[in-house]
């Protein structure tokens, strides 16, 4: 059984490049997003009905090929002709000259490439951007993966600073989108979907079983495509891969402060924010969290960092380190040690998961969250008992600033019963006495998430919010 995928969603961004489209004048737009994420899909979802497009994938050649390839490119779909080997020069100028006169869509996708292949190229758009624009009907996006690279094509010190018309983030689906995905299936197979793969939506075409364990059987099996895209991902986007993959191995396994990570990666202090700085803004794969109480973020020295992307967080914790046995066919052993240790990891998700859904639902009437929050996040603080320093940490905080109200929740991935609910509550409410925020003014708020729990009625009668599969 071979479940299929048809394009789903991404309607917010589809709908603004329409939007734009219509306007029928001068558009320059940035696609960016992480590899797999689903740009070049997107772009084709919005071509398929538009006349005089011009989509390109800018090559790894030299400058000469590539500009070749884009004259080539120009001459098949819009029929511009040039004599002899054309310059960026005259394919641009004769790009606008074009756009003069009809609606015409360039799209270079892989635009960072141009760092490499040609760094002038960016200063003659510059040029021809700044004296056509305002006469110009020419649609022009540029897509990239390369992140950080994207960005900083953009950013202040460079030529194209200040001339796009708008940008495109492109984010990997949140487990809000998953219903979409997968519409006949139960919202608990979903969620162990989400946890193993996350929102990529290549990552969750690959998905080709009902059983979960089967597919990640298949993950394993040394020809899937997702056996060593994390692998091909780092040493795409970084020279010093070995470094960066044992970062986020080190995170993977629960270290999470950036000394930490320093001493466990063999990385001098004072260089490791260099790396981690690469991870979140490059790449996107890792997160910088400080308690969610905390009032000035940027300044706190109790950052923690973690993964991102579910499937990065499973495979640098089940199959990176397992990899020498996989590629002697040992994978019956590291299938056991997947089963042994899965349902821990897929609570993990879980918060995660219950914090996506929370955002959504702080406005709804469907479910009893006591009142409309700011910020929502994981709190940790430390506390001492009987002389020993330890460290408290509640799974989800919601808070309103204005209203001074706070909603401690923790998060169970198991049936709980109610007499079980009642004890988890209590050690909240005891946990809950080292959060300092707005003490003796704030009206607080308890409550459980679990997949099913017992006496919900009756708890939520007592005050307690209270959520379970059945209400996602």
């Amino acid at each position: 059984m071979t479940i299929k995928f048809d394009f789903i969603d991404r309607k917010k961004e589809l709908n603004h490049l329409e939007d734009e489209y219509r306007k029928n004048d001068f558009r320059f737009i940035s696609i960016i997003g992480r590899r797999r994420v689903g740009k070049t899909r997107l772009i084709g979802e919005f071509l398929r009905s538009k006349e005089h497009c011009i989509y390109f994938i800018v090559p790894e050649l030299n400058d000469r090929d590539v500009r070749l390839g884009l004259a080539q490119k120009l001459h098949e779909d819009i029929d511009l002709s040039f004599i002899g080997e054309p310059s960026w020069d005259d394919i641009f100028s004769n790009v606008f000259e074009q756009s003069m006169k009809k609606r015409i869509v360039l799209v270079l996708d892989e635009f960072q490439r141009f760092s490499q292949i040609n760094t002038m190229v960016p200063s003659l758009l510059q040029k021809y951007i700044d004296l056509n624009a305002k006469d110009s009907k020419l649609f022009f996006i540029v897509s990239g993966s390369s992140i950080g690279m994207m960005h900083r094509l953009f950013d202040h010190a460079s030529p194209l600073f200040g001339r796009r018309t708008s940008q495109i983030n492109l984010q990997p689906f949140t487990f809000g989108d998953m219903r979409k995905w997968f519409p006949d299936s139960g919202i608990e197979h979903i969620i162990e979907l989400y946890a193993v793969y996350g929102g990529t939506p290549k990552y969750l075409e690959d998905i080709e079983y009902p059983e979960l364990f089967k597919n990640i059987e298949k993950i394993v099996e040394k020809t899937s495509i997702l056996y060593t895209e994390p692998e091909i991902l780092i040493k795409t986007e970084f020279r010093q891969s070995n470094t960066y993959f044992n970062i986020l191995k080190h995170i993977a396994q629960g270290r999470t402060r950036s000394s930490e990570i320093a001493d466990c990666s063999n990385i001098k202090t004072t260089s490791i924010d260099y790396f981690l700085n690469a991870l979140m803004k490059d790449v996107d794969i890792v997160k910088k969290e400080v308690p969610i109480t905390v009032q000035h973020p940027e300044r706190s020295k109790k950052a923690v960092y973690s993964i991102k992307d579910n499937f990065f967080i499973f495979w640098f914790r089940f199959i990176y380190p397992h990899m020498s046995d996989i590629e002697i066919g040992h994978t019956e052993h590291v299938l056991d040690k997947m089963k042994e240790n899965l349902n821990t990891y897929i609570g993990m998700a879980f918060e995660e998961i219950i914090k996506d859904c929370m955002v959504h639902w702080d406005q709804t009437e469907s479910v009893p969250v006591p009142f409309p929050f700011e910020k929502i996040g994981r709190w940790w603080g430390p506390y001492r008992e009987d002389g020993v320093k330890k460290v408290a940490e509640i799974d989800l905080v919601a808070l309103n600033e204005q209203t001074k109200q706070i909603l401690f929740i923790e998060c169970k991935w198991k049936h709980v019963t109610q007499k079980k609910a009642e004890k988890i509550l209590e050690k909240l409410k005891e946990k809950s006495k080292f959060v300092q925020w707005n003490d003796n003014k704030r009206r607080e708020y308890f409550g459980i998430a679990a997949k099913k729990v017992e006496g919900k009625g009756e708890l939520r009668k007592q005050g307690f919010v209270v959520l379970d599969l059945d209400d996602l």
